[in-house]
């Protein structure tokens, strides 16, 4: 047991309509959410993730200002492998976490919020909370747009964003098309019509607002 008086991130999703998934595609989308959880780690080795009976994930997320980041690779990972699949995600930032081994186990105010936030979306697939209302307040309306622009991706445009938001140092046009093994021209229409550059924006705008609580 551990206890994080820093605030920390937590991240709870679902899948949409899991059981009209066949047994192929749940293991393909089972291998996505995995491959993804190992990804959040590399950026911080404290990160931890769990599956819930297959449908349900959640990961704890210690370096908070990537929170967004994570959580846009978990729902457009997750769009990019077909018109079939999609998740309904809950993220939550806040201090006094009671850490265990097992993510499932362990409490705090952020479990609390992610949780509560994602029993209450009906419509909506994203949501954010914070126990600094200020913080919660300054998102609310600029996630339900990211909300709705995530929604209407396509499969493709999930696909042509991922390795965006996974690159560090940012991809060039040409990287990008080279990875895609597509025409520069193509990864670069593909990227304008997904709306890339105002979510770029927005998770800079965050990482800009949530650092500094690192260190409060």
């Amino acid at each position: 047991m551990e206890l994080s008086h820093k605030p920390i991130a937590v991240i709870s999703g679902d899948i949409v309509n899991s059981t009209k998934l066949t047994s192929e595609q749940f293991e393909k989308l089972l291998k996505r959410i995995k491959d993804i959880q190992t990804w959040i780690s590399v950026g911080n080795s404290s990160n931890a993730h769990s599956i819930e009976r297959g449908d349900e994930f959640q990961s704890v997320v210690h370096d908070i200002e990537c929170a967004l980041r994570y959580t846009i690779i978990y729902r457009i990972g997750i769009k990019a492998l077909g018109k079939e699949f999609d998740s309904r995600i809950s993220f939550a930032i806040a201090s006094n976490a009671d850490l265990r081994e097992s993510v499932s186990e362990s409490m705090g105010k952020a479990f609390v919020l992610s949780g509560r936030g994602l029993k209450a979306l009906k419509s909506d697939k994203l949501v954010f909370n914070s126990d600094r209302f200020e913080l919660t307040e300054h998102f609310d309306l600029l996630f339900k747009y990211l909300d709705r622009q995530l929604t209407e991706l396509t499969s493709r445009q999930c696909e042509v964003m991922l390795p965006m938001l996974q690159s560090n140092e940012g991809l060039s046009i040409n990287e990008l098309a080279e990875r895609l093994d597509v025409a520069t021209a193509t990864a670069s229409k593909s990227l304008k019509a997904s709306g890339w550059p105002l979510i770029s924006e927005l998770n800079w705008r965050f990482i800009n607002q949530v650092a500094g609580l690192k260190y409060v």
